[in-house]
Order: C-alpha cells, then structure tokens, then sequence
C-alpha cells in the first residue's frame, strides 16, 4: 500500500470543508450488520428463522431487532490504520471530519469514542436507514452540494461521490473506480486487498490438509497399496475431505472472531483481520461444503455418511465443546479418529480393534498437547485462564500428565498388536515391527518435551509438518513397516 500522507496532494486544499467518511468497509474492514448477524447466530443458531422476516420489514427493523439482542465490541473492530492516520491529520490541522454510516448511529457514536476524531456523527437511526440516496441527501442538505469530499467504498455511495467536491475510495473494485473517476474528482484510492485470492487461500487453511491424509490409514494397514481404484478413490475422499473440513474452518473462524481479535497471533487470520470479509467467508463455506459433499456422494454412502459426522462434529465443537472442559480434547481426538474410520470406509475395510484403540490414545495425546500449549501461553503472560477455553492455569500439569499418559498408551497399544494373531496374517517378519514402537515412543516424548519447553505452536499436527525430525522418523517407520511385509 502506498503511503498516503505522500500521495494525497490537493492543490486547492481547504481545511474548512468538511471530510466525511463511511464506516463500513471504509474506516473498519468489516460490516457492522454482516458482524451483528454472525454474533446472533453464535448466541441462538434458531435466529437464522427470524432474519428475513425482520428483512422483509425493512433494513431499519432488522438492524434495530439484531443490535438489540446484541453488542458489537467496538475495541475488537478491524481498524484501518493507514486511514486513521490521515483522518488524524486532517483532524490536527483543524478540518472538520464527519463519520456518516448506514450502521446504527448508537454504535458509530462508541466508535467515535475511541477514536475521537469526529466532530459530528451520523447513522442509521428507527426510522431512516442512511445509505445511498438517503445518506446524500442528509449531506447535501447539511454541507450543501460540491460542498464537502467523501471517503467510500461501495456502489451504494455513486449518488454521494456525484455530490462531492473530492472523492477518496477505500478497497473499492476496479469497476466502482472507473465509475468514480467519470462521476467525481477522485483524489486518492487506498488498496490493501489487491492479494485477495491469496487471502481467500489463506483463509480456507491448506496446510491443515496435511491431517486428512488419515484417510490413507486403512489403504496402508490393509496392505491395499498395489490397487490403484482404491489408491484413487481414497485420494478423491481426502479431497472431499479437504473441502468440508475447510468449510468448518471458515465456520469456526467466523464463529470465533472477537476471540481471535484478542489473541497475538490470529488476530491476523484473514476473517479476524477483515481482509477477507464475513460475506465472501460465508459464500465460500458454503460453496466449499457443497462441492465437497457432493463429491462424498459419488464414493459411497458410508463415506457421505461419516464426512456428515465429521462436520456436525466439527461444528459442535467450533460452537460449543470447545469452551467446556476435557469435552473438547475428547473431541478433538475423535476428529482425527472419523478421518480414520472415512479411509475405511471409502475402501470397505473393516478396522482393528488394535487400530481404533491406538489411532484413539495417539490423538487424544494431541489434543492436550495443543490445550497445553495454548494455556502455557496464558500462564506466561500471568493470566489466570485460556480465553475461550475452560481451563485454568492450575490445571496445566494435571494436561502434562494425561496427555503424555495417553501418548504412552498408544506405545502399548501398538506393542500388544505386534503380538497379536493379525500380525502374523499380514506380516512374514513381524519382529521388525519392534523398532516401530521405539519410534513411537521417541516421538511422543519428543513432542512432550518441546511443548513443555513452550516451544510448541497451538497445532502438534503442524509442527510435526514442519520438523526435520519427525519426516525422518516417519519415513524410517515407512521402510520398517515395508520390509516387515
């Protein structure tokens, strides 16, 4: 992004004509209404039934009825600072500058609280809803027309930019530019989404594919890896899978926001940041979910079946479980055992009591190594408690020892397999198998002593993508598993 203070030159500058700017996609990176909506649906899912008819009485009611049963948190809001900064200066140097929305005017008044930068506001208030032609006219009628510049971004704010001395756009698309520039006296466009697909990308978390590659578990235990259907077919549920789990992430981003606004690092998520908005995070869900599951549907049935309960799951999480005590590693653990059981499915195989209880102790150790992760965080900058979890800081050992008792467990469970009658069906040299548990074991501890040291980001699965070491260990594993047949 260009440096505004730079590049915004006005020959016939006038610090008497009133700067007004829009709120909405303009001085936040968000929409109030689209925020307000997606909060509703945190708070009661049932409200979606209520949304259009509170619309079909019109934008003022249904604004009225959401901000009513509840409360934007204007300090958690995606700011852009690079136009605050200009604000500011134009402020300093005594120009008057008006914040005009079509959101509702009480919550533009608290965000005039915090940034008190604006010497009038204007907003949506029961009776009119001030966008477009309403908002022109309320400030041709205040400043008078060609008489105050505008900052904007969207097609709604043509008949404004027609009344303007001066134009400003904010992240506004190529289309809407080109219509200003015949219209109005465009000064100055601010873009800070030009990587928008880049963005989008970012937003649906490619690199957490790399856990659907459970679905090659079965393919791989069953020794089905000389049939290249089945290899095809499980390679088209992990992309199923890659879809809908996507989907749920987008979900599970949109139903997190003002959580993630609070945390160091995801804050910058791209639905958190606002550089990819809540609309386009919800189309894309949904476009995601659908393409996904339809292509669930041309595998099989059992398949469909358990990529459905794999997202209900996924979304219970993301809206509930998540927030209550041990219910959310639990959980956790069983996302990553229903990858396992869709493998399975896809290629008809029944799973081993040996890999269902091994595949169950290995992820539940997982799971608390990201809760303990997450609350060592917590209690190294002294806080009492993971925000938006049910754990205290008290409780970190007590995480320690389950999750490295379960890692442990799993050790067993595949030490017992080794010397189980299956073994001897599926391998001729099963002794080799031995060294495998050793591997386990190193691993296991391994991760426990990195997390314990605070060096563990919130997602074991992606650290383990990440380390040298454990693509060895894995490929080591590989070879062994590939002389043992």
């Amino acid at each position: 992004m260009q440096n505004s203070q730079e590049k915004i030159k006005n020959p016939l500058y006038d610090n008497t004509i009133p700067l007004v700017v829009d709120l909405d996609g303009t001085l936040i990176y968000t929409d109030l209404l689209h925020e307000g909506i997606v909060l509703l649906l945190k708070k009661n899912f049932l409200y979606i039934f209520l949304l259009i008819p509170w619309l079909l009485k019109g934008k003022v009611y249904l604004k009225n009825k959401i901000f009513q049963t509840v409360q934007i948190n204007p300090e958690l809001l995606p700011y852009n600072t690079e136009l605050l900064e200009f604000l500011k200066k134009e402020s300093d140097s005594g120009r008057p500058i008006v914040l005009a929305t079509a959101s509702p005017i009480l919550n533009a008044i608290e965000i005039s609280k915090i940034h008190p930068l604006f010497d009038s506001v204007y907003g949506t208030d029961n009776k009119t809803n001030l966008k477009g032609k309403n908002k022109s006219t309320v400030l041709t009628n205040l400043f008078g027309k060609g008489k105050f510049d505008y900052i904007g971004n969207s097609f709604s704010d043509l008949e404004i930019f027609s009344s303007v001395r001066y134009s400003y756009l904010v992240n506004a698309p190529i289309f809407l530019e080109k219509r200003v520039k015949r219209i109005s006296n465009l000064q100055f466009a601010w873009n800070s989404r030009k990587d928008a697909f880049q963005y989008l990308l970012k937003s649906i978390r490619p690199h957490q594919w790399v856990k659907n590659l459970l679905v090659f578990v079965p393919l791989i235990t069953a020794h089905k890896l000389n049939s290249i259907g089945l290899i095809t077919l499980t390679f088209c549920s992990f992309i199923a899978f890659n879809l809908v789990a996507s989907s749920g992430y987008l979900i599970n981003d949109l139903s997190d926001l003002n959580s993630d606004r609070s945390h160091p690092r995801k804050r910058f998520r791209p639905l958190a940041s606002g550089k990819v908005s809540i609309l386009s995070g919800s189309i894309l869900a949904l476009i995601l979910f659908g393409i996904g599951m339809y292509l669930a549907s041309k595998i099989n049935a059992l398949f469909l079946l358990t990529l459905v309960c794999y997202f209900i799951t996924s979304l219970l999480y993301s809206l509930y479980f998540k927030k209550v005590l041990l219910y959310d590693v639990f959980i956790l653990a069983l996302l990553y055992s229903i990858r396992v059981f869709a493998g399975g499915a896809v290629i008809d195989v029944k799973l081993s009591f040996w890999l269902i209880a091994f595949s169950t102790f290995i992820f539940l150790s997982l799971a608390f190594v990201k809760r303990y992760s997450e609350l060592m965080q917590v209690n190294t900058k002294g806080g009492l408690k993971s925000r938006g979890r049910d754990y205290l800081t008290e409780d970190i050992h007590l995480l320690q020892v389950m999750g490295i008792a379960s890692g442990f467990s799993s050790v067993i469970v595949f030490s017992l397999y080794i010397n189980s009658p299956e073994v001897a069906l599926l391998y001729s040299k099963p002794d080799f198998l031995w060294s495998i548990s050793l591997l386990f074991l190193f691993w296991i501890s391994r991760i426990w002593f990195i997390t314990i040291r605070g060096e563990m980001t919130d997602d074991p699965i992606i650290f383990a993508i990440k380390d040298l070491t454990s693509y060895v260990l894995f490929a080591l594993v590989g070879l062994i598993l590939f002389f043992s047949i």
